[in-house]
């Protein structure tokens, strides 16, 4: 077994890790919500973090009732949010180096 295969889940893993059908992880992967490693379900493997992604995704869906092209918005915006508070927290400790606070 390779490396990648030890880290990584299949199709049919990621489905019991989540509790959900495979039509929904498919949902799922065709919204670009995550995006599996390989061409086919038997093929396709997913990441840790893609599981953690997964599991936010059906969250988003079964509490709130947001439809998937909501939840890839509302998770592509997450991101972009995170990036921003990172690069934030990055500018101000640069930014007092040179300012006395």
């Amino acid at each position: 077994m390779s490396d990648q295969q030890a880290t990584y889940l299949s199709f049919s893993e990621l489905c019991l890790q989540t509790g959900v059908a495979e039509s929904m992880v498919v949902e799922i992967i065709e919204q670009g919500i995550v995006e599996p490693v390989g061409d086919t379900p038997g093929e396709w493997l997913f990441s840790p973090a893609m599981l953690v992604l997964t599991k936010k995704a059906v969250r988003l869906h079964r509490d709130l009732d947001v439809n998937w092209a909501g939840i890839a918005l509302a998770i592509e915006l997450l991101n972009e949010v995170e990036q921003l508070r990172e690069q934030n927290r990055y500018l101000q400790s640069r930014l007092s180096r040179f300012v006395d606070l």
